[in-house]
């Protein structure tokens, strides 16, 4: 077994430039590095990025051996033990109770929902004197009350939403990868107020949506197919599920972040995107409507946009919702040829890896062509979903849903406003990474 190598100048400045300018440094490490490099950080276990895709894949693929990283304090105040946390018999148990949630026929019936919303959202759309949009919220907007309504059962409205949007942008910034990298772990850490406000709210807004689904179920109010917080609350009293103190709140608040913040990034990322490549915009509106003409989308027309498909595959590949998969490594592990320190923690950086040019020509390029020569399954160095059995259980969700969003009938996104730009970061929202891309367009009529 051989050592990780460590890069020269390694220490805390280096751990320090990791948490400060992410991406320039995995973008540095990316081409330097076959496989992986270790990171020695004073007071705690060192930081391993592994930039070899074939080991990211093996690493993700043993969770005994790279578990999940413990949650942070900030972490445990919105929820400790949801579904994205959890692991082992836990995990097992979480993952069957929702499962039904995600099946193909619960997919497919998503379909009427996005297309509702999507229609009402390019109505008032046209219903405002502005014509500029802050496309980041308004995908916020959309997304939270699409994975509201079909994962827990109630759309929460427009103006929940927007308050939603800024709890998560208060908690974004408590929670944003950065500096504490390189913070001994027994350093006391201080919590804001404004955070504590923001992650009680999400509590609050989780306990109330419980509250109201027990009354609807025990009066009899509450019908058609079983969502997932129905599916929760069923198996509440079963003599073989075990749940935690506040599981139930947990997974609802996981949801309630997890379900919509990936999607809406990838919206505002594809979306940012096509407003820069007119040629591909304009190939994709071609395309629906020589599949769909004026009508709905429908859920079966989803199969039939192969350059949209190809064009969202792209966007998840320069811009990864989540920029980078978290595990720490348990005793004794190893990697390959590699041994792994104990407790380590793990990075694999999707970010670099996407845009490694070992695996993609002209890597940095938005190209949705490349996808007709190659399958995303077939590519070992693509897998903006994680991969493994912690990979992200909604895919097929997140997957199906994107395109049916992109595709209904909003009015096109045109031109990006400049200079006037207001910025997102890249990540998986809480977990951002300072990186940031515009994302105020102005929206015209399609022709």
């Amino acid at each position: 077994m051989r050592s990780i190598p460590t890069p020269p100048e390694a220490g805390v400045i280096d751990a320090v430039r990791l948490g400060t300018d992410t991406f320039r440094y995995l973008d540095g490490i990316q081409a330097r590095y076959k496989d992986a490099l270790q990171v020695p950080i004073p007071t705690r276990p060192p930081l391993v990025v592994v930039t070899n895709p074939t080991l990211a894949r093996d690493l993700l693929s043993r969770p005994d051996d790279f578990g999940r990283v413990p949650a942070r304090e900030t972490d445990s105040l919105i929820a400790s033990q949801g579904l994205v946390q959890s692991e082992g018999e836990l995990w097992e148990q979480q993952r069957s109770i929702v499962a039904p949630a995600f099946s193909g026929r619960q997919v497919a019936a998503y379909a009427d929902t996005v297309g509702r919303r999507v229609e009402s959202l390019a109505a008032e759309w046209a219903d405002r004197g502005d014509d500029r949009i802050d496309l980041h919220e308004e995908m916020t907007s959309l997304t939270v009350r699409v994975a509201t309504e079909v994962l827990l059962g109630e759309d929460i409205g427009r103006e929940r939403a927007s308050e939603f949007h800024d709890w998560m942008a208060v908690a974004g910034e408590e929670l944003e990868f950065g500096l504490d990298i390189a913070t001994p772990e027994w350093l006391p850490s201080r919590i804001s107020p404004a955070f504590e406000e923001a992650a009680a709210n999400i509590r609050g807004l989780a306990e109330e949506m419980i509250a109201d689904r027990r009354a609807a179920l025990a009066s009899g109010e509450h019908s058609g197919p079983p969502d997932m917080l129905t599916l929760l609350i069923k198996r509440e009293d079963d003599p073989d599920v075990s749940y935690a103190e506040n599981q139930i709140r947990d997974e609802v608040a996981t949801f309630l972040i997890a379900g919509h913040e990936t999607t809406a990034l990838s919206l505002t990322y594809t979306l940012a995107l096509l407003s820069k490549n007119p040629s591909v915009r304009d190939q994709l509106r071609t395309e629906a409507r020589s599949v769909v003409g004026d009508g709905p989308l429908d859920h079966e027309h989803v199969d039939e946009l192969p350059a949209t498909q190809r064009a969202y595959n792209e966007s998840l590949r320069l811009y990864p919702p989540a920029w980078g998969v978290f595990r720490q490594a348990n005793q004794g592990s190893e990697l390959g040829e590699y041994r792994v320190p104990d407790g380590a923690a793990t990075i694999v950086p999707l970010w670099s890896i996407h845009r490694d040019g070992r695996h993609f020509e002209s890597p940095a390029t938005f190209d949705p062509s490349r996808w007709e020569r190659r399958a995303p399954e077939t590519v070992d160095a693509y897998f903006p979903f994680s991969t493994g059995p912690h990979a992200c259980g909604s895919r097929r969700r997140y997957d199906r849903a994107g395109r049916f969003r992109r595709r209904s009938r909003p009015p096109t996104a045109g031109s990006p406003i400049s200079p006037s730009v207001v910025t997102v970061p890249i990540g998986v929202g809480i977990y951002s990474a300072g990186r940031e891309v515009g994302s105020l367009i102005r929206v015209t009529d399609r022709q």
